[in-house]
Formats: structure tokens, C-alpha cells, sequence
């Protein structure tokens, strides 16, 4: 017996959907998840082509070198979109794949609710996109986080970072998670609350630590660096 994967129908009837997945096989996923990654996609390229991560850049537009600064362009929009796609195959499969591990739910169902889950972080990041529309300008920290708050007293840039991952959209991932594998998992309770927190607490660290590593300086210094536009 099948069934047809409706995502927005889906999206807020959990307990439907982890029934007919109990003795039903699912239509039109794979269809769900190519649009979940063209939309990420078309996200990360408006966003670059906006400006937002191209700081970088401006030097290069300030000196008057117009076929460096467009060729530029084009490498940091098609980086955009690589990272899109990276970005949302982690969310969905290589979390899943953890989570899988952590609580021993099936892996097959994990990644439809990790589905879910990269949709309502893509959700949030356009909001804050929007909000920076409106503004006419970006920010290093989300406004649905902390981060603006932080940011006010704090002087650690990797502090103010970890909190910037503490958003809004983190809150409704942990919620959607936790009642997505209780109907799996009945039996877990408060134990699956943790694991759920200590990972994203666990990412939130990771993100923070590498938004302070000067990745690009590094790299010169290693490899060695190109000459310096003039």
C-alpha cells in the first residue's frame, strides 16, 4: 500500500504521518527532497548575490579590477550554491544518520523528519534574510537569536557566536525532533530530550569555533597566498 507524501500536510500531522509509515510506503518524497535542495539552493544564491558573506570582496570592487570583482562573483555564487547543497544533505542525512545512532530509531524515518527539520532552518534563514531586505542591511548575528543580545555585553567573538546558534528556529527543530521520535519511540522520555539538546548544543559549539577561525589566513599561510590586486 502506498501513500502520497504531502509536505505542509505532513508538516503538522506527525502522529498521521508516523502511522502510515508504520505499514504504508511513501509517494513523492524524493520529488520533496530535490525541491528542499533547489530551494536551498535559489536561498544561498540570493543571498550572495545580495552581499551577504561576500565582505571579502569590496576590496577588490574599490580597486577598479571589474573582470577580477565579476569573476569573483561568480566563484563566491556557485560557492553559495555547493554550500546550499552541503548545508542541507548534512541536515538531512548525516544528522539522521546520528540520531539514528544516538536513539535507535529507523533511519528511513529519521531523515523524512530531518526533512522537516532542514525546512524549518531554510524557513528561518529566510526570515532573517527578509529582515535584512527591510533593514537594507546585514548583521553577523540572526535577529531570532540571541546573538543581538549577546553581543551588547560581550566581547568573545566565539561566545557570541555559540549564543547566535541559540535562535528561534533551534527551539522549534528540538520541539519538532522530540514529538516526531516519541511517536517512533514511545518509550523514550526525558533521556531523548538531552540527547537531543546536548547535539544541538554540541553544533552550536562547532559553528562558533569555526565562525573564529581565520580559515582564509591559514590557508595562506600554509600554501602560500597570490599576488595582491592593485
Amino acid at each position: 500500500m502506498f501513500f502520497e507524501f504531502r509536505f505542509w500536510h505532513f508538516l503538522l500531522n506527525q502522529r498521521e504521518l508516523t502511522d502510515r509509515m508504520g505499514v504504508s510506503e511513501m509517494k513523492g518524497f524524493r520529488w520533496r527532497i530535490a525541491g528542499l535542495f533547489i530551494s536551498a539552493a535559489v536561498l544561498y544564491a540570493l543571498m550572495d548575490m545580495w552581499g551577504i558573506g561576500t565582505r571579502r570582496l569590496t576590496p577588490i570592487a574599490v580597486s577598479g579590477a571589474e573582470e577580477t570583482f565579476a569573476l569573483r562573483r561568480i566563484l563566491s555564487l556557485a560557492a553559495a550554491i555547493l554550500w546550499s547543497v552541503i548545508y542541507t544533505a548534512f541536515h538531512v542525512y548525516v544528522v539522521a544518520f546520528i540520531l539514528h545512532k544516538l536513539t535507535n530509531a529507523e533511519y528511513r524515518k529519521i531523515v523524512v523528519l530531518q526533512l522537516f527539520v532542514a525546512a524549518i532552518l531554510l524557513l528561518e534563514k529566510a526570515v532573517v534574510f527578509a529582515i535584512f531586505l527591510m533593514s537594507g542591511a546585514a548583521a553577523p548575528v540572526s535577529p531570532l537569536s540571541f546573538g543581538p543580545l549577546a553581543s551588547t555585553f560581550m566581547t568573545y567573538p566565539a561566545l557570541i557566536y555559540f549564543i547566535n546558534q541559540l535562535s528561534v528556529g533551534t527551539a522549534l527543530v528540538v520541539a519538532y525532533q522530540f514529538r516526531f521520535i516519541r511517536q517512533l519511540l514511545p518509550e523514550a522520555g526525558r533521556r531523548l530530550l538531552w540527547i537531543l539538546l546536548g547535539f544541538q548544543v554540541l553544533m552550536a559549539l562547532a559553528v562558533s569555533l569555526y565562525g573564529v577561525i581565520p580559515a582564509e589566513q591559514l590557508f595562506t599561510e600554509l600554501f602560500g597566498g597570490g599576488g595582491t590586486v592593485e
